[in-house]
């Protein structure tokens, strides 16, 4: 299966790309993605697109936070250089709140953001794959895989221009 290929759909309205990206769903194409300047609210339902787990993995850091700074500080208090001030005990954990807690959002912190780049593909060196450059001020792009001989270009094409579509041209999707 050749799904090397996309055709891209350039609009200007984000009501035009959320109503024909509905009609592209319906009518059981492989949308690719769609590239806008801004969120359109609802688009990600349309398109199918499952819930993030994201959650999960700020949840794990923040715990892998918090576990360490737990662990630091017993050590550190109890076992390493044991003192006695004042009577107080050396495993006191409500002394131990403000660093754990700041810990365990330091390491969410730093957690999302690696997260964010390895989801996004975001390493150095690599260039960016921008579909069209106008993405990034005021236009609005529609990219539908094409499979060989599965996919109707001329009625894929007739869609999107009968959907409001500005301009309309094949790319090859770099792998």
């Amino acid at each position: 299966m050749d799904n090397s290929k996309l055709m891209l759909g350039i609009y200007d309205n984000p009501d035009k790309v959320y109503s024909v990206t509905q009609k592209l769903m319906d009518s059981g194409y492989d949308v690719h993605d769609v590239y806008s300047p801004f969120a359109i609210h609802g688009l990600d339902r349309v398109m199918k697109v499952k819930r993030t787990r994201l959650s999960i993995a700020a949840f794990v850091f923040a715990m892998i936070g918090i576990a360490s700074g737990v662990s630091l500080q017993s050590y550190a208090s109890y076992f390493d250089w044991q003192m006695n001030i004042g009577g107080k005990p050396s495993l006191h954990i409500p002394t131990y709140i403000p660093i754990t807690f700041e810990l365990g959002i330091l390491f969410t912190a730093f957690g999302m953001v690696g997260c964010f780049f390895i989801v996004n593909r975001m390493f150095w060196g690599r260039n960016t794959d921008i579909m069209d450059i106008r993405v990034t001020d005021d236009r609005f792009v529609i990219a539908v895989n094409l499979h060989g001989h599965k996919t109707d270009a001329k009625a894929l094409e007739n869609l999107m221009i009968s959907g409001g579509a500005l301009e309309i041209r094949e790319r090859v999707k770099d792998i």
